[in-house]
């Protein structure tokens, strides 16, 4: 009976070690597998926009077309995930100019584009651009000719503007398995 129950415990001992060997490894080459259809949250990419932009003297969202600069390649580099050239949307929200020449103000915060499988991509971006200000001119002009140079603070500063062709980094906001 003794012989019996060493031989039940080694024979337990040696399937319980097989297991903790096998399972690690069979993990470990699935994450090499998926690691090579993964686009990774916080990867970098570089958008260009396809036209010119100047926002209206008015608070406004939208986008602006743009395409993916370079190739974007999966968590261990063997695959391109998103190619060169695909189409992508910048959202931006414009902040108008105003009186005592107050600067316009467009923010870039997210964008979106598409996986080579045609998934969507949400991007993450920090950009924001002011037009001029033109409050010297009026504080000058309304002190050189007050009370008459008060009418200078209607004086409205500029909206800015995006040329086409300009770049913005962008980050990818979250993990996408692409297949």
């Amino acid at each position: 009976m003794k012989k019996n129950k060493w031989w039940e415990s080694t024979i337990s001992s040696v399937l319980i070690a097989a297991l903790m060997l096998c399972l690690p490894l069979e993990s470990v080459a699935q994450s090499t597998v998926n690691r090579s259809k993964l686009l990774e949250n916080g990867s970098q990419l570089v958008l260009r926009t396809n036209e010119a932009f100047k926002a209206d003297n008015k608070a406004d969202t939208g986008t602006i077309s743009s395409i993916v600069e370079t190739d974007v390649y999966s968590a261990d580099g063997s695959q391109v995930l998103i190619k060169a050239g695909t189409p992508a949307f910048i959202e931006f929200t414009a902040e108008p100019n105003g009186v005592w020449g107050k600067a316009g103000k467009i923010c870039l915060t997210h964008a979106t584009t598409k996986t080579i499988d045609n998934k969507r991509v949400s991007l993450r971006l920090s950009s924001c651009k002011s037009g001029s200000s033109k409050l010297g001119g009026v504080i000058i002009l309304s002190v050189l000719f007050f009370p008459l140079g008060l009418i200078s603070g209607c004086m409205k500063g500029s909206m800015p503007k995006i040329q086409q062709g300009t770049t913005f980094n962008a980050s990818i906001m979250q993990d996408i398995i692409v297949e």
